[in-house]
């Protein structure tokens, strides 16, 4: 799963939340999942900055690092659902 605006990371959080909740309570990775949240609310704020200036140069890093975060939490689901 990637994102490429923050409104879609409600649906991403949703799919990761269902994940997280059938493995159990894992208070890592419900807070990788909460750090996400608090980059994609940073990223909320730069694009609201991108469209008042009309430059979107600023959001392709923090965008990238989102979606790095994304992968990483979906493969430590998976290792923690094979370790079940």
């Amino acid at each position: 799963m990637e994102i490429k605006t923050s409104t879609e990371w409600q649906q991403v959080l949703t799919a990761l939340t269902v994940d997280l909740n059938q493995l159990g309570y894992n208070p890592d990775l419900m807070r990788m999942m909460r750090n996400i949240g608090a980059m994609v609310t940073d990223l909320s704020k730069a694009e609201v900055e991108a469209r008042r200036i009309h430059n979107s140069k600023n959001l392709t890093e923090p965008l990238e690092k989102i979606n790095k975060s994304i992968k990483h939490l979906e493969q430590f689901l998976l290792i923690a659902r094979l370790m079940k």
